[in-house]
């Protein structure tokens, strides 16, 4: 059996956001592309050619309205699914994927969760209005939820990791992340995920997931953008959020760079 090719995952992957997309705006939630989605949509009108998924943020209320009108949808969404910690079994991520199980990954150094071709969905969590608190918060939060990703690792990697500071730290974090397991991170990323309200604060941000730390308002304001031949939301200020994520975001990295980002083939079942 041979696996997909990224242009038909990349097909699969916008069956999805169509779906999500459809669904957001029929109950009136909030979503916006981000990272290599939304660099995408500026510089290609549509998939970074290598690019082999999707990425959305939504606010941590949408999000969560979302994800419950899939339960009370599910044989209607079918193939469509909501993989988390909550829905599945060994999942080892603390962010959610809307996976099509039509499909299936043979995944690198992850146990097999029934994971098909998906989306990312980031929840975006309040932070208050102190800006250098904000940062902070999300610094530490990176920190666990680093921890939280190499406690699901099936074996020490060091892919990508280039400090050698790092080198010499990661095989005592990846103890460290093992003996105390995933469900110990998460805890304590949920309850700094929710110390203060998304629509009360002036800075927001990822808490469970990654570290950049938004203005509420670049994030509220959506524009309508093209991606492949479709329309979805993106911020207003994609240009400064670009910026902050890449830097010279127009500009093409080397060849040799690029390539998919995550390590899994995908097959139809």
């Amino acid at each position: 059996m041979n696996p997909l090719t990224i242009s038909e995952i990349q097909k699969v992957s916008l069956g999805i956001l169509k779906k999500v997309d459809e669904i957001c705006n029929k109950l009136n939630l909030r979503y916006v592309l981000t990272y290599g989605t939304l660099l995408g949509a500026i510089r290609h009108k549509g998939y970074i050619p290598w690019d082999d998924d999707v990425d959305i943020m939504m606010p941590r209320p949408d999000y969560e309205k979302l994800l419950k009108y899939f339960e009370s949808h599910r044989d209607e969404l079918f193939p469509l699914c909501v993989l988390n910690s909550q829905t599945t079994f060994r999942y080892p991520y603390i962010i959610t994927r809307i996976s099509n199980s039509d499909y299936w990954l043979n995944t690198q150094n992850e146990k097999q969760c029934g994971m098909g071709i998906f989306i990312d969905i980031y929840p975006l969590d309040g932070l208050g209005n102190d800006l250098e608190k904000a940062e902070k918060k999300m610094a530490k939060a990176k920190g666990i939820s680093s921890l939280a990703y190499l406690s699901t690792r099936k074996y020490l990697s060091f892919s990508g990791t280039k400090s050698w500071k790092r080198k010499i730290i990661k095989p005592f974090a990846f103890t460290f992340a093992k003996i105390m397991g995933k469900a110990f991170f998460e805890k304590r990323l949920l309850s700094m995920a929710y110390s203060y309200e998304y629509d009360k604060s002036e800075f927001v941000g990822c808490v469970v997931w990654e570290r950049e730390v938004f203005r509420r308002a670049d994030i509220d304001n959506m524009i309508l953008h093209d991606f492949e031949e479709n329309q979805f939301w993106i911020p207003k200020q994609y240009h400064q959020i670009l910026t902050g994520f890449y830097g010279d975001y127009m500009q093409l990295p080397p060849e040799k760079e690029r390539e998919p980002h995550h390590l899994y083939y995908a097959y139809k079942k």
